[in-house]
């Protein structure tokens, strides 16, 4: 009984020895500011970014850039909005303990650090990037910070640091505008109070955390201005943004905080408080905020369940959506997880994005690394709350599958050998989740948010890496022109460029390919897809097969028709990138091709801007069958075979960092830092009757190639474009690969098949 009573006395002082740990925390991070502040009560408040000279009620952009203030004066200072739409800055900001008290002018100048020179000057905000905002929000969280000790101690001194911060800043918001766009462009629907983009108003997150605890201790006048503040915040939110992706669950999100932070809505004139908020992101569609369950309805394949942006931003909302749920769920009662039933079906779906490395793969604008359990997290908090253990122990097998040392059995029951979901226009073929043994290839085409241009592009998998990766986004993300004009474009991808010109929108696409025929089991599968080119109105198509040749090795069978619809070709370029220090191009033969510097492949001629970032080009006429050979770390080997055609030119070349995984987790080299090796196929001409037919296998010195040879045959067929492809292994077994266009009977030594794709293997 003694042990009984002991128990429970030791669970009850869990939450008081939890809460001491966090006092100490927070009184190491508050206590200095505190110093300051008892000695000087403004001095953490004049901190903040505030127009305190003008009081300016409009703030006027161009566009993407902050440009001057004006309007009439406001009974009180006014927060400052951030100096551009991008990250880019060439100042710095300052310690907390550097900032110039009141600092402001005429012109909303801030006084900030030059980063060439590491000098504090005054600067124009359009320099700072965001910085401005985010200074902000460092001041707002020493506040928060405050407040909690203040909720856990009840010592004053931490409510009085925190009360001026917010009454200041709040009072900012509501006697400010919403900035005006001086060029009258799309830019005025997507801003907010203080930034740019509705969606990165992260000060409302601080104020979640600490309005609730001070606004007791505020006088009715200071409650009635920071209420009609964040309301206004709310307004602006609802009023501007994008419904139709991840925007308008981040605007949800914001809006929801503002009304758990509200009174109900009796307390209001306008019956704008709390319960008007949280229907409203529930239930109600605006031009720029839709209801979660429309939201949902769009977002999310109805039998996939995958969501259509690219595969960071569609794993950042799920962890984000179960995030809302469980907010929801929490504070106000409400459960998302019931009223949205495919949050719990695309948490598991999303599985189908893992290589066999464990990280999820990255097309698009995506950064691929460990798949984030945010989301699996959530589930299993919600289960505990609600008591459901079928639920909990379901979303707990998921969790121990997706750690990257978890067995190949375990997320294997997430996986298939081959996946194809339409509202991404995305399709997986993989033999397993053998780190080392298995294969992967991944096809995207161009369809949803946060897509490239890049016609059908494929990613190969070999050997623990994704060894021909997708280029990324860019140095400055969406802002760069590296970005605009080279990562976004299709000779950054693994495609077909027609007549150096091949592109169209990105971002927000509308292009996916088409399925024409799909086969998929553990040890074969194969794909042909079908593409539109729209820039030159010509017809694509891209074959790709795996096959295995061991329980440790395989290869990939890549044919890639293109020809123009109006038959005036002029050439078609085959690009294909990979990982890796060293690349040797020569004929398959093993001799030399003779390879001389070129000004081929250049902007020169009307061409992409996209071919002036491949330098150190070297090329050749293709005389002869070529081999490449890309070598990672002299360990890891990918071997690319590709049939001859005298009208065609082959290329080695470098192309601009990978910036898809130059933030990859056990980075086999700098990624960031080297050059991409490059190969590109020149061909004059159309390209369907003459494809582009090549062969990849990954291999490494523990697990050499197991491919003799490669060789190429004509099989009789009513389809000119037919080919076949013959791969001898060293085990004595050959493969022989047919293709057609059509899915017509070919023949060849005997052989007799019909269908868009086959192989017949013997052994000797």
């Amino acid at each position: 009984m003694r042990r009984c009573y002991l128990y429970i006395i030791v669970f009850a002082l869990l939450p008081l020895f939890a809460h001491a740990g966090e006092v100490d925390q927070l009184r190491k991070k508050v206590d200095p500011y505190l110093a300051h502040v008892e000695q000087q009560p403004d001095w953490l408040y004049s901190r903040l970014q505030m127009y305190w000279k003008t009081h300016a009620t409009d703030v006027f952009c161009n566009a993407e850039t902050y440009d001057h203030v004006g309007g009439d004066r406001a009974p009180e200072p006014t927060v400052k909005m951030n100096g551009t739409r991008g990250t880019k800055s060439y100042y710095n900001r300052p310690k907390i303990e550097d900032i110039v008290p009141y600092d402001d002018d005429e012109e909303g100048n801030v006084t900030f650090i030059n980063a060439a020179t590491g000098k504090m000057e005054k600067a124009n905000p359009n320099k700072t990037g965001c910085n401005i905002a985010s200074l902000n929000i460092q001041i707002l969280s020493i506040a928060r910070d405050a407040a909690r000790l203040y909720q856990l101690t009840g010592d004053r001194r931490y409510a009085d640091l925190a009360l001026p911060v917010v009454r200041v800043f709040l009072g900012g918001i509501y006697y400010r505008n919403v900035a005006t766009d001086i060029s009258h462009g799309h830019m005025q629907t997507l801003y907010g109070m203080t930034t740019f983009e509705v969606i990165h108003e992260d000060a409302i997150a601080k104020l979640y955390e600490t309005y609730p605890i001070l606004r007791p201790l505020m006088k009715s006048d200071d409650q009635k201005i920071c209420d009609g503040a964040l309301k206004k915040w709310a307004e602006n939110i609802i009023a501007n943004g994008v419904p139709h992706n991840n925007w308008d669950l981040f605007q949800a999100e914001f809006i929801a905080k503002i009304g758990l932070m509200l009174q109900p809505d009796s307390a209001y004139a306008d019956g704008h408080g709390r319960e008007y908020y949280l229907n409203y992101i529930l239930n109600e569609n605006s031009v720029r905020q839709w209801s979660l369950k429309k939201l949902a309805d769009y977002g999310f394949d109805p039998h996939t369940y995958i969501w259509y942006e690219s595969p960071g931003y569609s794993i950042t909302v799920l962890g984000d959506f179960s995030d809302f749920a469980n907010l929801l769920d929490e504070k106000a009662g409400i459960d998302l997880y019931q009223q949205l039933p495919q949050l719990l079906k695309a948490i598991p779906a999303a599985m189908e994005y893992l290589s066999p490395a464990r990280m999820f793969i990255g097309y698009g604008d995506s950064h691929p690394t460990w798949f984030s359990t945010k989301s699996i997290d959530n589930v299993l908090s919600y289960a505990r709350r609600h008591h459901n253990g079928a639920l909990y122990a379901r979303f707990d097998s998921l969790r121990k599958a997706v750690q990257p040392t978890a067995p190949a059995s375990l997320i294997g029951h997430y996986v298939r050998p081959l996946f194809y979901t339409p509202n991404a226009s995305w399709l997986v073929q993989r033999t397993g989740m053998d780190q080392r043994h298995d294969l992967m290839a991944a096809l995207n085409g161009s369809l949803g948010n946060h897509q490239h241009a890049n016609g059908i592009s494929l990613e190969l998998y070999g050997k623990g890496y994704m060894l021909g990766p997708d280029a990324g986004i860019g140095q400055y993300l969406y802002s760069g022109d590296d970005y605009k004009e080279y990562y976004s474009q299709m000779p950054a991808h693994n495609t077909v460029v027609v007549d150096g010109i091949s592109t169209y929108a990105i971002m927000w696409s509308q292009h996916p390919f088409t399925v024409v025929d799909t086969c998929g089991t553990v040890g074969r599968s194969h794909s042909v897809l079908s593409f539109i080119e729209p820039e030159t109105n010509s017809d694509q198509q891209r074959t790709t097969g795996i096959v295995r040749t061991s329980a440790t090795g395989g290869y990939y069978v890549d044919i890639f028709r293109s020809h123009r619809k109006d038959g005036n070709d002029k050439m078609h370029d085959y690009f294909y990138h990979n990982l890796g220090q060293r690349m040797t191009l020569t004929a398959a033969d093993g001799s030399s091709l003779n390879l001389k510097p070129t000004d081929d492949l250049a902007f020169a001629g009307g061409h992409l801007y996209a071919y002036s970032y491949i330098y150190d080009k070297k090329g050749a006429p293709m005389t002869k069958n070529v081999k490449a050979q890309f070598t990672v770390n002299d360990s890891i080997t990918m071997t690319m075979w590709m049939k001859a055609d005298k009208q065609r030119k082959v290329y080695q070349a470098l192309s601009p960092v990978n910036m898809q995984y130059d933030r990859m987790p056990n980075q086999p080299y700098a990624i960031g830092k080297q050059p991409v090796l490059t190969f590109v196929a020149r061909q004059q001409g159309e390209a369907w009757r003459h494809p582009f037919v090549s062969i990849f296998e990954p291999s490494s010195q523990s697990e050499p190639s197991e491919i003799a040879s490669v060789d190429y045959f004509t099989p009789k067929c009513t389809d000119a474009s037919a080919v076949g492809i013959i791969v001898r292994l060293k085990s004595g077994r050959t493969d022989y690969i047919f293709s057609s266009a059509t899915g017509a009977e070919m023949r060849y030594q005997g052989m007799k098949v019909k269908g868009y794709y086959k192989v017949i293997s013997k052994q000797r």
